[in-house]
């Protein structure tokens, strides 16, 4: 275990995600909520896991100047994937592959970008984002481009793409994901090959997608040559996350994930468990980005929004318990790294993940951070995810703390 670059760091790091963050808001609600392409086809998803349905090109610009990457080629896709229930779904996702061929051995690696929170609304989906310029996590997709890399970034189940966005339903996430770089594979021009290396990585709600996408990866996707998997600040522990945010200015993202797993299971009690305002703020936080999901929702609490307590409940305490990160082992390295002042998704999340996956037999590189707030983690952690995937792309052995 590691302690890793701590104060003048965490400053830097904190002071570029509040630039980085705070203009370009407006610009994530931008665009043409009517364009057919997020549509489905005539008759319903009739495609497999990974087939492309449509695909066209798409500019990629880069947050927080909005500047198009005349390098890079950039395309959206809709391709198939499944639900949590195993039906056929429409995800729509990005492919970003750079203009020089790949001058490292062998075919240009692949990364699987699990996106970390965006929100509820289409208006929100990161392909959107991307081509838009406003995507906070540019500053990691573009050190990954900048070493010839190809990247696709799934927008996940209904963000974009018709129905709800089953936020933070870690089965449906982690398909997408996988299925996301099936369909960079099959998309005609792109150059992607089939046995091309592929690592995975992904913070905060994409911690959760990454994880899952590696412990499904041998069962789900077993033809995929996987590397290894980068899980940040994962959000491994729903009932825990739920809990942490409780009171706190994060408390908006509990109640988003209440609405996701509301749109993974409609069967699940949702407005009938809470007051009239709690049943306002569920009404108004259904088409939020995430910065308005930030500002909007902070300090609220589960006891004065609810007339029942849902985490008592078995019917949601189970589908809590499902979303858990750590049930399978995955057959890759993970690095799997915290800080210790997240102020979003408790430490312990991370810890207790690691634990999991220690005692499944799988190889967990673990990194202790003391970045405070959870978003200036991400960017304080930025290289050393970088070069960690790098390692894995060219077969250096990871190391493992369990």
């Amino acid at each position: 275990m590691r302690f890793l670059r701590t104060a003048v760091p965490a400053f830097a790091a904190l002071l570029a995600t509040l630039i980085a963050t705070a203009t370009p808001a407006a610009a994530v609600e931008s665009g043409d909520l009517h364009d057919p392409f997020y549509s489905l086809p005539p008759g319903g998803v009739t495609a497999g896991a990974g087939e492309v349905i449509q695909h066209r090109a798409a500019e990629f610009r880069i947050e927080p100047t909005g500047l198009i990457n005349q390098r890079v080629r950039s395309w959206q896709l809709l391709y198939g994937s499944a639900d949590a229930e195993g039906r056929r779904i429409a995800v729509s996702g990005t492919l970003l592959v750079p203009e020089a061929p790949y001058a490292g051995p062998g075919p240009r690696p692949v990364v699987a970008h699990a996106i970390g929170t965006h929100g509820l609304g289409d208006r929100c989906a990161p392909s959107r984002a991307l081509a838009g310029g406003t995507q906070y996590e540019t500053i990691l997709i573009k050190a990954m481009l900048d070493r010839g890399w190809a990247v696709v970034a799934t927008d996940y189940q209904g963000l974009g793409t018709a129905g709800g966005h089953s936020y933070v339903n870690g089965r449906a996430e982690g398909q997408a994901v996988l299925d996301s770089v099936r369909a960079a594979q099959r998309l005609p021009g792109a150059g992607i090959a089939p046995d091309a290396p592929v690592v995975i990585a992904g913070y905060s709600q994409g911690g959760q997608a990454a994880s899952w996408a590696a412990e499904l990866q041998p069962s789900y996707a077993p033809e995929l040559k996987l590397r290894g998997a980068s899980v940040g600040a994962p959000a491994a522990d729903l009932l825990l996350v739920a809990k942490g945010v409780d009171g706190t200015p994060a408390f908006g993202f509990g109640l988003t994930a209440a609405v996701g797993l509301k749109h993974a299971y409609p069967e699940l009690p949702l407005e009938e468990l809470f007051t009239d305002h709690g049943r306002e703020l569920l009404a108004d936080i259904s088409d939020d980005c995430t910065l308005q999901i930030a500002a909007k929702y902070g300090m609220h609490s589960w006891d004065r929004l609810t007339t029942e307590d849902p985490f008592t409940r078995p019917d949601w305490r189970g589908r809590l318990a499902e979303q858990r990160a750590g049930q399978q082992r995955p057959a890759v390295p993970v690095r799997l790294y915290h800080s210790r002042l997240d102020d979003v998704i408790p430490y312990r999340a991370g810890t207790e993940l690691k634990d999991r996956l220690c005692g499944l037999g799988a190889s967990v590189d673990w990194d202790t951070y003391l970045t405070p707030t959870h978003m200036a983690t991400f960017y304080a952690a930025a290289p050393a995810t970088v070069g960690w995937l790098a390692d894995r792309i060219e077969g250096r052995p990871a190391e493992n703390d369990c």
